[in-house]
């Protein structure tokens, strides 16, 4: 029995972050940030087969929004599962006030 594929989708803010910390990693090490990249590029498909390897936010507000939070490293992915389909909201540096970011 094969299992069923959601399409990943980062918006334009998670496109952003993601951009903006591989940039600021590849400044003074370019080959952490190749592997940063690739790893939150592995997590982010192995959410097309298991949608909710995130968990829930303990923060009741973004619980209550629907977000799930994937955690790669040092940096949380921020994302609501919508039908078929996985919507990156952010992938922010976990020592940021992500809270006020979302």
């Amino acid at each position: 029995m094969s299992r069923r594929t959601y399409t990943v989708r980062l918006l334009p803010a998670a496109e952003n972050d993601l951009t903006e910390i591989i940039l600021y990693i590849a400044a003074d090490k370019p080959i952490a940030a190749e592997r940063i990249l690739q790893r939150i590029q592995k997590n982010l498909r192995l959410l097309s087969s298991n949608p909710k390897l995130g968990r829930v936010p303990r923060e009741e507000l973004l619980a209550h929004m629907g977000y799930r939070l994937l955690i790669v490293e040092n940096y949380l992915i921020f994302y609501e599962i919508e039908n078929r389909t996985i919507l990156v909201h952010r992938i922010l540096d976990g020592a940021r006030d992500y809270l006020s970011l979302l």
